[in-house]
């Protein structure tokens, strides 16, 4: 993991020395142009997106618990904060889903929850309706 970490860093100080202009050119004293100085503020835009890129990537590999949401097999499919340290959550483990509440004591179950029974639209029950009486 190190190894890798360090192989990013060098690849940006390689590019870094490669692409920035040499020091005898910064040296000398010359009046610069407006294309110039756009050209060193674009580099140092660019090498800071760089930076910031490099930075997103070791936090995703060190965060990789916010990354595992929706993989495994306990997914929060929401989550409600009612006060300070106490929060309500619904849970689904294995196509069951559970209510539960947390706060300064622990985790408590409150409640399981069934599936939703899937309710017929008033033209089905209408169209059952006429079937049955015909």
């Amino acid at each position: 993991m190190k190894a890798v970490g360090c192989r990013y860093i060098l690849t940006l100080l390689v590019l870094f020395s490669l692409l920035s202009p040499p020091i005898a050119y910064c040296a000398t004293p010359q009046s610069e142009t407006t294309f110039s100085m756009s050209l060193r503020v674009i580099w140092g835009l660019l090498v800071v997106l760089g930076i910031l890129f490099i930075i997103y990537g070791f936090m995703k590999k060190k965060m990789s618990f916010l990354n595992m949401q929706g993989k495994g097999l306990i997914k929060i499919v929401e989550a409600r904060h009612l006060m300070p340290k106490k929060s309500l959550y619904l849970v689904e483990v294995r196509g069951q889903e559970f209510l539960l509440g947390t706060g300064q004591d622990g985790i408590n179950l409150i409640a399981p929850i069934r599936p939703a029974v899937k309710k017929d639209s008033f033209a089905e029950i209408l169209e059952n309706s006429e079937s049955k009486g015909a």
